[in-house]
């Protein structure tokens, strides 16, 4: 006898599954999707009535995206936080709560700046926290201007000013550090660098650009000590940059050649990290250029006299010339000398290499193996590795004075993964709004409740055909007991049988042989067969 459950009056379950099973699975299914679309129709129209539309902020830091939400929340304003520092809210109360949040210091992600010269009063604080409040309100307002450059999303500035030591005549030179987070992870440009080490060493008394580095969260120095620092700390991602542009040209060279996901490609850079100055200087003897000539002329006149003239008797007569030169001798000589200055022509070249030089390149190359008509693998001839060899030789820039190697081998790859057999760790996740969330869970829950329904359907047929399989199995046993007890009644009627006949027989010879015995037993039954 089947019972019906009920829960309630005019409610019979019994009923229900009835016309579940009348429905079938074509209808049920039906049913399910224009539930499913009524719930997203609804949900759809609560998400754009209800959902807020309008962008308040974008990109802001963790700590300042909590207090705004929850400063919105006390304003019992329909707020949507998201992962990456969005905040939303009603597109009519954008304008107005910018202004009212504003007012109240949020965000405050760039920092404190001159306002703290007015939170205290001067009367209470000494020259010392004079000095590092005004320091404070300077490494503020500069981390404000910074975030203001386009790409920036926040910074913050370091800046040591250091005291004159006692009986010193100058004081140390300041320095400045700058931290800079851009957004999406985007490597801030060479360019904006320059341009935050100028601001800041223009903002600080006696501070010199060189004396500025700025550095980024991952710890790359993007500038410092003029360039050299900067240069040193991008030696690592400028050798991976390069590893990474080798190995996609010897891909893009190969793939067309062997077929995509035949070949494999691992380049090896080394990075010149020291600074190099070179200078050379060189002289041409046959290049000779007058440089100067100088003339030079002596002259000399001498005269040489012997000794006084004797003195005569025609010396002492008037009107008388006397030669006193008779006994003189003069001498006159001439000198020119005449020197000329010759220049041989030099040549001076300065050579001056900054880290980053490449100094040596090594490229292995690995190309799957051949198949043969058997499916067997065959290794590929040495002229074809040959000719694939001179390729990557001229796509990486092959340079055997620097001492470049390359190598092409052949093997044979392993066959890949089927789809779906392996996960990936850095698949980016998917946020979804709290609507969207909502309507995920309607989806959910009415595809749990139609596989439940189809399962408790299969269950029920289970059960049936359990049910049917268990009564034919009831009904041949029963069969098998009917057929077994007809052969015992059929054995025992055959035995009763054969003792009647022999009992008929010994009672027809007693008849024969013994008639009035006979008579007086019949007398006896009819006797005892009458009611007294």
């Amino acid at each position: 006898m089947q019972q019906v459950r009920t829960l309630g009056p005019g409610f019979d379950l019994g009923g229900l599954g009835n016309t579940v099973k009348r429905l079938g699975p074509a209808k049920i299914g039906a049913i399910a999707a224009v539930g499913l679309a009524v719930l997203l129709g609804v949900g759809y129209v609560a998400r754009s009535t209800g959902t807020p539309a309008g962008l308040l902020y974008a990109g802001l830091e963790s700590a300042d995206a909590g207090r705004i939400a929850a400063r919105l929340e006390e304003l019992k304003i329909p707020v949507d936080a998201r992962g990456d520092g969005s905040i939303m809210v009603p597109a009519d109360q954008v304008a107005r709560l910018r202004m009212q949040l504003a007012a109240e210091g949020l965000p405050r992600q760039g920092g404190a700046g001159y306002e703290l010269l007015d939170q205290a009063s001067p009367m209470q604080m000494t020259s010392f926290m004079q000095r590092v409040q005004r320091l404070r309100a300077l490494e503020g307002e500069l981390a404000r201007t910074i975030i203001t450059m386009r790409g920036v999303r926040a910074a913050r500035v370091h800046i040591v000013m250091p005291e004159r030591e006692s009986f010193s005549r100058d004081a140390p030179s300041p320095t400045a550090s700058v931290t800079v987070t851009t957004h999406n992870n985007q490597r801030l440009g060479a360019a904006q660098a320059a341009a935050i080490r100028l601001l800041v060493a223009g903002a600080v008394p006696r501070l010199h650009q060189e004396d500025v580095s700025v550095v980024d969260p991952t710890g790359v120095v993007l500038a410092a000590d003029g360039g050299t620092g900067a240069a040193a700390g991008r030696i690592g991602e400028m050798r991976a940059n390069q590893e990474h542009a080798l190995q996609k040209a010897v891909l893009d060279l190969l793939e067309p050649i062997v077929g995509r996901g035949k070949v494999r490609a691992v380049a090896a850079v080394e990075i010149e990290g020291a600074r190099i100055v070179a200078r050379e200087e060189t002289f041409d003897p046959l290049g000779q250029v007058e440089r100067g000539r100088q003339v030079q002329t002596e002259q000399e006149n001498s005269e040489d006299g012997r000794g006084q003239a004797p003195v005569t008797v025609g010396q002492n007569l008037p009107n008388q010339q006397v030669n006193n030169n008779a006994n003189r001798s003069a001498s006159n000589s001439q000198r020119n000398n005449e020197t000329i200055n010759y220049e041989i022509s030099s040549k001076i070249e300065e050579t001056t290499r900054e880290p980053g030089a490449v100094k040596r390149v090594s490229v292995a190359v690995i190309v799957d193996g051949l198949t043969d008509a058997a499916g067997q693998a065959q290794p590929r001839s040495k002229e074809e590795l040959d000719r694939l060899a001179a390729l990557v030789r001229s796509a990486v820039g092959f340079s055997e004075k620097r001492g470049d190697t390359v190598t092409v081998d052949t093997l044979r790859f392993l066959p890949e993964e089927g789809p779906g057999t392996l996960i990936s760790a850095d698949a980016g996740g998917v946020t979804l709004s709290g609507a969207q969330m909502a309507l995920l869970g309607g989806g959910l829950m009415v595809a749990a409740g139609g596989s439940a329904f189809m399962m408790r359907r299969r269950r029920q047929r289970r059960i049936a055909e359990e049910a049917a399989a268990a009564e034919a199995a009831a009904a041949a046993a029963l069969a098998a007991a009917q057929a077994e007890a007809m052969d015992e009644a059929i054995a025992t009627v055959g035995q009763d049988i054969q003792i009647r006949l022999s009992s008929l027989n010994a009672l027809h010879d007693i008849i024969d042989n013994r008639p009035d015995e006979a008579l007086a037993v019949v007398r006896n039954w009819i006797e005892e067969g009458t009611p007294g």
